[in-house]
């Protein structure tokens, strides 16, 4: 699977994001500024800037949208976990007990606010029921703003179904 050809558009998206910059000139507009769809899957654990790699690009691309005159409202994002990901959206407590890269220090889960600021944007952040099945996780372990699915896969599918671009963070 090709995986460079999605990953260079998401980079020059973000780029555009820098805050309290105007969008710079270019040489292509973007095509669909009234609904906007895309589902971002996350199973590896992979971190940016000290966050779920997910997560960042998702908040980017959202800043991204924004600045270049697509409102919220019109941005549809969804971010779907599971897999080696999924724990990037537990609750402090639950964080702590799985954190994989074995911070003793860390005490809270740094993904926490980026998931509140996404889901007051409308981006829905979801994670694979059975993910938390195979992994001993109940809903109370998961953070207030994180949605559950059944199971990523055919949550994934349903979406590029209905006309959401895919983009793998795996």
């Amino acid at each position: 699977m090709m995986k460079l050809p999605m990953v260079l558009p998401l980079l020059a998206l973000t780029a555009c994001a820098t805050p309290g910059l105007p969008p710079p000139s270019t040489d292509v507009e973007l095509r669909h500024t009234e609904d906007a769809r895309a589902v971002f899957q996350a199973s590896g654990d992979r971190w940016r800037d000290g966050i779920g790699a997910a997560l960042f690009y998702a908040d980017k691309v959202t800043q991204a949208y924004e600045r270049l005159g697509v409102p919220l409202e019109a941005q549809h994002i969804v971010l779907v976990f599971h897999g080696d990901a999924a724990y990037h959206l537990l609750n402090d407590a639950a964080f702590a007990r799985y954190d994989r890269r074995a911070d003793p220090t860390q005490t809270q889960n740094p993904n926490a606010a980026v998931i509140q600021r996404l889901a007051e944007r409308g981006v829905r952040v979801e994670i694979c029921a059975s993910t938390m099945q195979q992994r001993g996780w109940e809903r109370d372990d998961l953070l207030p703003e994180v949605i559950v699915t059944p199971n990523a896969f055919p949550r994934i599918i349903d979406l590029q179904m209905d006309g959401y671009a895919h983009l793998d963070f795996d």
